[in-house]
């Protein structure tokens, strides 16, 4: 990847998704740049040098009608679950809660609720020229949704370089009890030069396959689990359909998850990264064009995590504890 370096600052500045209000980080050494909606902290699209000029990584919402429509609940922050939840409820700690659709437009009951609300805009970062941040943060209160009796606060930190979009989600249960919570996003990925991915290669860095139910919730106790020995290696993404998640995911010698998207003779493209949890991939969206982008999303535990008993330990959180999920996303120079 040839970067293309300048002199400018790095900024921080206001913009608009229609009449929606929007942060746009600008990385003034190499041009990278990443706007961000504060409804739902959601990143709307990510550019960053790629082959000598500035490249789209991510498909989001184009317009105000778009975000509103949430079709793909494209780059949704997910919280306090994702995914979804079997027959729409959970139960913690003896008591059962009936879970509502969280937003008209939905399918479904589905991705939490954050992404929906605005959100409140903290601290900026600039002086520091290899990255340029932005922080948001947000409330929930029990006393607000009797199906999600619980009190935390939650702060995003997004920090942009030359190469990489990086995410810090960390959340602190505020109230008395013990919460049940976990994070996930839902970036939708694509390589500049690419129309589709049909012809990219995908390594899903998992060891155990997810199996789920037609209602896309996975098989009750150890039945979920289909384990393996290798990665997930795909040369061609032509005729490949997923939406699957793994777990056993295996780091990289330096601790870190990735899943790569990239060009199999070159192998330039992207990597998502993750530090723990699952990786889940869907190739339904059309977002700009059908196959125009990959789903590659972190998340910290299983779908219905909330539900299983084998998962608890990954979704509660003690009064007043805090856990932070990181993960983002890097440019891949290739050869």
């Amino acid at each position: 990847m040839d970067e293309i370096m300048t002199t400018s600052a790095n900024t921080v500045t206001d913009s608009l998704l229609g009449t929606m209000p929007t942060k746009v980080l600008h990385h003034g050494a190499s041009g990278a740049r990443v706007e961000i909606a504060i409804c739902g902290a959601t990143v709307l699209n990510w550019q960053a040098p790629f082959k000598g000029e500035l490249g789209d990584f991510i498909a989001g919402f184009v317009s105000e009608e778009d975000f509103w429509s949430q079709k793909g609940m494209r780059n949704s922050l997910m919280f306090p679950f994702a995914n979804r939840l079997r027959n729409d409820q959970y139960t913690w700690d003896g008591a059962t809660y009936e879970v509502p659709k969280q937003y008209r437009n939905d399918p479904e009951v589905i991705h939490g609720f954050v992404r929906v609300d605005d959100w409140v805009v903290g601290a900026a970062e600039t002086a520091d020229a290899t990255f340029v941040a932005q922080t948001f943060t947000y409330q929930i209160r029990g006393a607000n949704q009797a199906w999600y009796p619980f009190d935390l606060d939650i702060t995003v930190r997004y920090e942009l370089t030359a190469t990489d979009l990086n995410v810090s989600f960390t959340y602190r249960n505020v109230g008395t009890d013990s919460a049940p919570a976990g994070v996930g996003w839902h970036p939708y990925f694509m390589v500049p030069g690419h129309v589709t991915f049909d012809d990219l290669k995908l390594e899903i860095p998992g060891r155990t396959k997810v199996l789920m139910d037609d209602k896309f919730v996975p098989l009750a106790g150890d039945a979920a689990y289909e384990r393996g020995d290798a990665n997930v290696v795909h040369s061609a993404l032509a005729g490949v359909d997923y939406d699957d998640a793994w777990l056993d995911l295996v780091a990289d010698p330096d601790g870190i998850v990735r899943t790569r998207l990239t060009e199999p003779a070159t192998g330039a493209g992207m990597a998502m990264w993750q530090d723990r949890g699952s990786v889940l991939i869907y190739t339904g969206g059309a977002f700009p064009v059908l196959r125009g982008s990959i789903a590659i999303e972190p998340v910290e535990s299983t779908t219905d995590a909330f539900n299983r008993p084998d998962r608890e330990q990954d979704v509660r959180l003690d009064a007043g504890a805090e856990r932070t999920f990181r993960f983002g996303a890097s440019v891949l120079s290739g050869n």
